[in-house]
């Protein structure tokens, strides 16, 4: 005799009234996407100031308020995902 098997086959998909039928229903924990948006700022900001610097352009302040921006952000989601104390 064969496995059972879901009656969606198996692929996950969702039930009848909004209910998923997967058993992975984990969601990140509260922080991460902040800093990961500041770890992309703080990367565009480095590599365009790198560019600039290379195509013999004076730095502006635009790249250091958007690193500073990048660093807040880290900050902010790491205070987020910090656990909580009770």
């Amino acid at each position: 005799m064969g496995a059972q098997r879901a009656p969606d086959g198996g692929r996950g998909l969702t039930a009848g009234r909004g209910e998923s039928t997967t058993m992975d229903e984990t969601t990140p924990p509260k922080g991460v996407k902040t800093k990961l948006l500041g770890v992309v700022l703080i990367f565009l900001a480095m590599l365009d100031s790198m560019l600039s610097w290379r195509g013999g352009l004076g730095g502006t302040g635009f790249y250091v308020i958007l690193f500073a921006s990048g660093l807040a952000l880290v900050g902010i989601g790491s205070v987020r995902g910090r656990p909580h104390k009770t």
